[in-house]
């Protein structure tokens, strides 16, 4: 996982170990660059600048080079990174060298006719380097990096892959004690991708979350969002920038972007159909029809609509309406299906067969262009507040003051994804009101956190093994969860 701001690297660096690093060629040869196109003649690039950047939870190294130079990339640890240049580089200013080694710990080259190596030690991880050339042909090398690494709130911990640690914490809650884990996952954990799946591979369903895990080789899994009794996702819901369900009173949402940075935020949804002289509102995509509404049923959903009452349903391929229906109308792997009730599918009635119709309709910006994104609700955290709107996101009082078991995904200040389950509703523990949730969260370091489906749905998985306990005695079944793969 990146850190939040993080660039995308614009050029990947070999990562080889030890035994694979290569010699270079003769200085007498031309060296190509795998990372540019152009070729270099076997020269030492000289040091143009140093530059450091601090940006919100790490610092950036910037090593201008006056040409192009191959690099070869070997992380050990989190903490150390080793780069060999080829054909190498001339020494450091004693200026330069000193900005480096002000903010690592540990900064040495080592020098030969034929290359250099530069060996760099933080204080907390050192991310992926990446460079670029920009339009002076200055060559960039870009090494993202924490100067300062603080000790996790929670002592121990298992560590279950690099970068990733399970934690385990018994809370006082009044005159009791709670249960609570916690799952931790550093800034530049790289190999690591976190991703929400569906039951069965589709909506309307349930499975249980050591299932869904056990499918994708998971290290490790939390449950995802609400959900109605037969399975239906309540709220945003996407899935590989496929938007399976659409937002609901614009709820608290925890997204992914395709640089695999994390935001927090509510967005909304706005949809329109065009047909004839008929403009509607699209009240929904893959959520239960209400009495007066408009829903878009994607392939995603299921194999039909699954509705019960008699409606107005179009089966549209390319715009153009192939199937009328009343009900549960069969889904196309390649459409949808429209399916309006009330006054809304009295108006829709004047359409027939062949007739256009134009479906518009999107989830606001930048959510428009997430990778994934799960809805939870209420928020909890905001810029390191606690900031529970559980009255705006029309949540019902059991849920904003009662103490049930919980799960929640917040962001720290030092850039950590953390997802938190709390045990609840036994004589061992008596689980957490959102207040009390906040504040728990807000002591790990939080900067913005939401609440996510609990009660007996509330799971944490762990190398394949249930690690919270479940208040129904057993692990539920689920309608979505979020899995922590690692590549």
């Amino acid at each position: 996982m990146k850190a939040p701001g993080f660039t995308e690297r614009e050029a990947v660096l070999d990562n080889l170990t030890e035994d694979q690093m290569p010699e270079p060629q003769s200085q007498n040869e031309e060296v190509k660059t795998e990372i540019c196109e152009k070729s270099s003649i076997v020269e030492k690039a000289e040091v143009k600048a140093v530059n450091i950047r601090k940006e919100e939870v790490f610092s950036v190294a910037e090593i201008e080079l006056t040409s192009q130079v191959k690099i070869y990339r070997k992380n050990q640890g989190g903490k150390l990174l080793r780069l060999r240049l080829i054909p190498g580089i001339q020494s450091f200013s004693e200026h330069d060298r000193k900005k480096i080694e002000t903010e690592f710990e540990k900064f040495s080259v080592y020098q030969t006719d034929k290359y250099t190596e530069l060996l760099f030690a933080a204080g907390g991880r050192i991310g992926d380097p990446y460079v670029a050339s920009d339009s002076s042909d200055v060559f960039r090398l870009t090494i993202p990096f924490q100067s300062v690494r603080k000790e996790f709130m929670v002592p121990g911990g298992q560590r279950i892959a690099d970068g990733v640690t399970y934690y385990k914490d018994r809370v006082p809650i009044k005159k009791s004690f709670t249960d609570v884990h916690i799952l931790r996952i550093e800034p530049f954990a790289d190999s690591i991708k976190v991703f929400p799946v569906l039951a069965n591979e589709g909506i309307a369903q349930k499975e249980r979350l050591s299932s869904m895990a056990e499918r994708y080789n998971a290290i490790a899994a939390i449950n995802g969002a609400y959900f109605t009794s037969r399975g239906d996702p309540i709220g945003t819901l996407i899935i590989n920038r496929r938007l399976i369900s659409s937002p609901l009173y614009s709820r608290s949402v925890f997204g992914i972007t395709s640089k695999e940075t994390l935001v927090f935020g509510n967005p909304d949804f706005s949809g329109k159909l065009r047909a004839k002289d008929i403009s509607l509102k699209i009240n929904a995509v893959n959520q239960p029809r209400q009495r007066d509404g408009v829903v878009i049923y994607t392939p995603e959903y299921a194999r039909s609509t699954l509705t019960t009452v008699d409606g107005v349903e179009f089966v549209i391929v390319r715009d153009k309406i192939v199937g009328v229906n009343k009900r549960d109308s069969l889904i196309p792997p390649d459409g949808v299906v429209l399916s309006a009730a009330g006054p809304k599918a009295e108006q829709l009635k004047k359409l027939s067969l062949g007739d256009t119709i134009k479906l518009d309709y999107t989830i606001d910006q930048p959510w428009n262009l997430i990778k994934h994104a799960v809805c939870g609700g209420p928020r909890l955290i905001s810029d390191g507040k606690i900031d529970i709107n559980g009255k705006e996101e029309k949540f019902s009082h059991s849920i904003i003051y009662g103490r049930h078991p919980r799960t929640a995904v917040a962001l720290t200040f030092d850039g950590d994804l953390i997802f938190v389950v709390v045990d609840g509703r036994s004589k061992n523990s008596v689980g957490m009101n959102l207040k009390e949730l906040a504040i728990y969260l807000r002591r790990l370091g939080a900067r913005h956190g939401i609440n996510l489906d609990g009660g007996g749905s509330s799971s944490m998985i762990i190398q394949g093994k249930i690690k919270n306990r479940p208040s129904d005695g057993c692990e539920r079944r689920i309608s979505n969860g979020i899995l922590i793969t690692e590549s």
